[in-house]
């Protein structure tokens, strides 16, 4: 019975091992993939950047209705060449073909103001081979700005 309950206890840890492993996986992942989008981003290769989302991507900013599609979503980013994009990962959990990330972001100008900065919510799906983004929710840490006064 104490040799079952070792083997039991055993099988449990190398489980949590390997998902432990494969979550670090994920991680790089992910964190390769983001520093190739902010090169990209701050270069202007949006064909680049754009290429990181699925052909059915969902693009969610603060503000704003959804973006559909990786060429909506690449044609929107297209007026933000220069500025510099900052992603730091700080959540990652691995589902298998599917990765959920959860982070910060800071953009700034090619000048080095400070834009905007927030977190963000990003389901990754693994699509022949390759890791790319299906859904992004932005959410924006900046104050939006006064109403005009009547």
């Amino acid at each position: 019975m104490k040799k079952q309950f070792m083997l039991l206890i055993a099988a449990i840890f190398i489980g949590f091992t390997g998902f432990a492993q494969k979550s670090t996986s994920a991680r790089e992942i992910v964190q390769n993939n983001s520093r190739m989008m902010e090169k990209a981003m701050a270069n202007g290769d949006f064909e680049t950047f754009g290429s990181y989302f699925t052909e059915d991507a969902m693009f969610k900013i603060s503000n704003h209705n959804p973006l559909s599609g990786r060429e909506a979503i690449t044609e929107a980013h297209k007026d933000m060449k220069g500025i510099q994009l900052s992603i730091e990962t700080e959540e990652v959990l691995d589902f298998g073909d599917y990765i959920h990330e959860i982070g910060s972001y800071e953009l700034n100008t090619p000048d080095g103001k400070k834009m905007d900065h927030g977190y963000y919510s990003t389901l990754w799906k693994k699509v022949d081979g390759n890791w790319k983004i299906y859904r992004d929710v932005i959410s924006s840490s900046t104050p939006m700005p006064a109403p005009p006064s009547n």
